[in-house]
């Protein structure tokens, strides 16, 4: 029926049409307009609806308040009244309820003291069973115990008068304002009083009033006797009593628990935390809006049809010289009647219609002569158009193809017969959306060309590329006649930019995305997790642990098959949707888009390690590799590439530093961290020439004697902010920038500058000249003698030995007056550097200290092969060797050890006598600890110093 209606309004006579559609026109403004206004009552009436039943939940609220405090404040009152001495006398307390007979009006079941152990103790009026029963498991009771100044009982069925009631409690105080009993005061809900008068004593409009109780989800009072105590619907039932159970106080619409349609208003009682709810089917509330749009929609219907008739009438007389002029070119038509020229008459318009018709006329015959003469230029330009080497085709101004050459059909594999009369659209490939087409057509529209690259489809469904320019044919009004499109195939030219662009934006070795292309291919998933809830893209960076050393060890050939294989098998851990991408020799990085349970992020994670955890095979060589992976997210990390990068950065050195094959997530306290770096790197710039470090030294004590002989210098930094900074903190960030050689080398000038102020009391010192190997030996010891530590990347920041030794001379004392201390670590690389300069410095006669001995990867045998003069025992073995015997038998075994390979011991960290008591009887050389000094200022321990060293004896 629908499909037939346009096919009958087709065969209507114009005059029919115009009424029909002017008709149409104005009947659809007029319903159109009669529905707004109907909306627009609709909504007022609804407005005014609500706003009344506000009003009056508003007046039903502030009344049950009143008399809700009326209540609490009676009890309150009354409670005052009773003294603790009432509370042990049963009679006088029940006279004094007594006395309180016009509180009934408020309390219809009567008042009940209860006293703090839960028992009844008086009631008024005496219900049976009340005095003498147990309360102290009432949730009002223990309320009030609790500390409360007001407690409401849950609404519920009386224990003894049988009766939907509701309690209210309020303590009875001693002396000393402590609970010494609960004052209660009960309401029948069901009988007459606060709760059933006011509501229908307020009653203005038709429907239902509760009282609701929102702790405890239940009808508290309602005019539906049948809901009293009844709980409330379950959650998603009715959508607007969940809100008001939250606390929203308003009105809406929604579907009450027995399916009908309601409108609600609700406002909290603030005194009780209970709510008042009205509801008003809306097939009541809304009747008047139904009688309104009956009335607006008959006015509309009477407005059409006077509308329609006068309508028909006026065009009758309008068209009547239009039927006439049809009349006779139908009889021209049928050659009932010779071609002549129209009679012009009518109207303005249809004057103007037969008027061009006639000149219409005289056109085409003078066309007639035109178009014999232009045959053989369009001969000519058929020739051209099939000869060119570039795919041609013409449409019309609708876009139909009128023609194309042999190279078009040779181009997209369609004959000419398959094209003629389509729209050029059949060649579409997909690729392009709607926005490219629309662009290219407001070119075409604005300018009449487009030029550029598009994929089209070939009838094989091969798709290509190819080069179009379309242009505008227009005939002499400027009215568009024909387009003309042009295009080449640049297929070859697209495959040559494709291997361009892949080898710009891909790892040569791997074919992975490399950093440019992975931050481009990370942004999108960046783009594309905004776009989704709850989503988030993590970004891990894989970096292969020590895998220099393989490629140095076993060549780069090598190391470029174990990266393709790490490529293939970490994309094996991954999704299609997943990008991996390789930044350098041994740094992978990816990114994945995940939900926030990050299960499948953690998955990939531990896949990852386990499938680079696995040997890999080549020839006959086994190689094992481990990974430390960072891990950081967005958004929750970072909310741009950049501090995504710096976070995974951060995150994979943790990994590192946390001892390599692990993974880490990026913290917040590793930014704040960073961050302190960072300040820290910069200020420790600038603290060696502001002179904001300081060298502290704590005695070393000979064991026997317990005199001072040696020291430790320690390197303190006074930050002009953050006052003194842990060396634990600025020292790693010292040898990271490269500033610990110029530090190490003031700290040594510094100590030496304190072992010549000291050498000056020393016996061996002659006119400022140290002549120790004249008086005492070569052999024999320096009487006193400075430890300075030395850090690991010194020996490799190119510092020559040679500068201490000669500084050491220029200040006339021994170079045995002055010890280095390395670590087990330096030791353990046995790098040749470090065993060149350790020799040169023993050969220029300062002594070797190995610290921190037995903490890490203790060998014995670079003990032999390393010339070391002391070792110093770690103060975590000396702490706990008094409780605990391992300790104690280990630095036992270390001084044992050492005095056999002809070298001393001194103990770190002594801080009780019995410490010091174990490691003298076992032989210890040297003590070094709080009990004998802490660290001080070189001013006080010089002083120190010489009133308790054998320089001064």
């Amino acid at each position: 029926m629908i499909h037939a209606m346009p096919a009958v309004f087709q065969k209507l006579d114009l005059k029919t049409k115009i009424v029909a559609a002017c008709v149409g026109l104005f009947v659809a403004a007029i319903w159109l307009l009669a529905h707004d206004v109907a909306e627009e009552v609709r909504d007022d009436v609804k407005a005014v609806v609500a706003a009344e039943q506000t009003a009056l939940v508003e007046h039903i609220t502030d009344s049950l308040e009143e008399e809700s405090k009326l209540r609490i404040n009676t009890l309150k009152d009354v409670a005052s009244l009773i003294s603790p001495e009432m509370m042990e006398d049963r009679e006088r307390l029940g006279a004094k309820l007594a006395e309180f007979k016009h509180i009934g009006r408020l309390f219809n079941l009567g008042l009940s003291v209860v006293s703090r152990q839960g028992i009844g103790f008086v009631d008024f009026p005496a219900l049976k069973g009340r005095a003498g029963s147990d309360f102290s498991g009432e949730d009002y009771f223990q309320a009030i115990l609790a500390g409360e100044d007001v407690a409401i009982g849950r609404p519920r069925l009386g224990r003894f008068s049988n009766r939907p009631v509701v309690l209210l409690a309020v303590p009875i105080r001693g002396a000393a304002n402590e609970a010494i009993g609960v004052l209660v005061g009960a309401n029948s809900v069901s009988d007459s009083d606060f709760f059933t008068e006011i509501i229908p004593r307020q009653s203005r409009l038709d429907g239902e009033f509760h009282i609701v109780s929102l702790r405890d989800r239940l009808y508290v009072a309602s005019t539906r006797k049948d809901r009293i105590l009844q709980p409330l619907p379950p959650l998603g039932v009715n959508r607007m009593l969940d809100r008001y159970v939250e606390g929203y106080e308003g009105s809406g619409i929604s579907i009450n628990s027995e399916g009908v349609e309601v409108l609600s208003s609700s406002r909290r009682i603030e005194s009780t935390g209970w709510a008042v709810i009205a509801t008003l089917p809306t097939s009541i509330a809304f009747a008047p809006i139904r009688r309104l749009e009956f009335e607006i929609y008959q006015d509309a219907a009477l407005a059409s049809v006077i509308i329609a008739v006068l309508l028909w009438l006026f065009v009758r007389r309008q068209l009547r010289p239009l039927e006439h002029a049809a009349e006779m070119l139908n009889a021209m038509a049928t050659g009932n009647r010779p071609l002549s020229p129209l009679p012009v008459e009518g109207g303005p318009e249809i004057r103007q219609v037969l008027d061009s018709f006639n000149k219409f006329h005289e056109r085409i015959r003078a066309q007639k002569q035109s178009l014999r003469d232009n045959a053989e230029q369009l001969a000519l330009a058929a020739s051209v158009f099939d000869g060119t080497s570039e795919a041609i085709a013409i449409t019309n101004a609708d876009g139909l193809i009128l023609s194309v050459n042999k190279p078009f059909c040779r181009l997209t594999g369609y004959e000419l017969e398959e094209l003629v009369g389509r729209n050029p659209n059949i060649l579409k490939s997909g690729r392009h959306d709607s926005d490219f087409y629309a662009e290219m057509w407001r070119s075409i529209t604005a300018t009449g060309n487009w030029s550029g690259e598009v994929w089209n489809r070939r009838k094989n469904g091969e798709v290509y590329p190819e080069r179009l320019t379309i242009s505008t044919i227009y005939d002499a009004e400027g009215q568009v006649q024909r387009r003309v499109a042009i295009a080449s195939d640049i297929t070859e030219q697209k495959k040559a930019e494709e291997i361009i662009w892949h080898q710009a934006n891909h790892d040569l070795l791997t074919g992975l995305p490399n950093r440019r292309r992975f931050l481009e291919l990370l942004r999108q998933d960046l783009a594309h997790a905004d776009s989704l809830p709850d989503m988030v893209v993590g970004v891990l960076l894989v970096d292969l642990d020590r895998f220099k050393e393989v490629n140095d060890t076993l060549g780069h050939a090598i190391g470029d098959q174990l990266l393709l294989e790490v490529a293939r098998r970490i994309r094996s851990c991954l999704s299609e949707k997943d990008v991996i991408g390789h930044l350098g020799a041994d740094e992978f990085i990816i990114s994945m888009i995940d939900d926030l349970g990050t299960a499948r992020l953690e998955a990939a994670i531990a896949a990852i390690r386990m499938v680079i955890a696995e040997p890999f095979r080549s020839g006959s060589d086994t190689i094992h590799l481990t990974a430390s992976i960072g891990i950081t997210a967005y958004p929750t990390d970072g909310g741009d590439i950049e501090e995504l990068l710096r976070n995974v950065d951060q995150a994979v050195r943790e990994a590192k530093n946390g001892g390599r094959d692990r993974s880490c997530c990026f913290t917040e306290s590793m930014r704040e961290a960073g961050q302190t770096r960072l300040q820290l790197a910069n200020d420790l710039r600038a603290a060696l020439s502001e002179g904001q470090f300081e060298v502290y030294y704590q005695p070393i004590i000979d064991m026997p004697s317990r005199t001072i002989v040696k020291a430790e210098a320690l390197l303190r930094w006074r930050h002009p902010e953050r006052g003194f900074v842990s060396p634990a903190i600025f020292i790693p960030i010292a040898e990271e920038t490269g500033l610990i050689s110029d530090i190490g080398n003031w700290v040594f000038r510094q100590a030496a500058a304190t072992a010549r102020r000291l050498c000056d009391r020393c016996r061996y010192v002659e006119g400022g000249i140290c002549r120790k190997e004249e008086i005492a030996g070569p052999a024999a010891p320096c009487l006193f003698q400075i430890a300075v530590n030395k850090s690991p990347r010194q020996f490799f920041s190119g510092f020559s030995h040679l500068e201490w030794a000669e500084h050491l001379r220029e200040l006339n004392i021994s170079p045995q007056c002055i010890s280095i201390e390395v670590t087990e670590g330096l030791l353990l690389g046995q790098h040749a550097e470090v065993m060149e300069r350790l020799a040169k410095f023993r050969a220029a006669g300062m002594q070797i200290a190995l610290d921190d001995f037995g903490t890490g990867y203790s060998a014995m045998s670079y003990l032999k092969r390393f010339d070391i003069d002391y070792i110093k025992i770690d103060q975590s073995f000396v702490r706990d060797m008094t409780i605990d015997s391992s300790d104690r038998a280990i630095a036992e075994a270390i001084i044992v050890m050492a005095h056999r390979l002809g070298m001393k011991v001194v103990a770190e960290g002594i801080e009780t006598e019995e410490q010091y008591a174990l490691l003298a009887a076992a032989g210890c050389d040297f003590g070094q600890g709080y009990l004998f000094a802490r660290p001080m200022p070189a001013d006080q321990f010089e002083a120190l110093a010489g009133g308790n060293c054998p320089q001064t004896q």
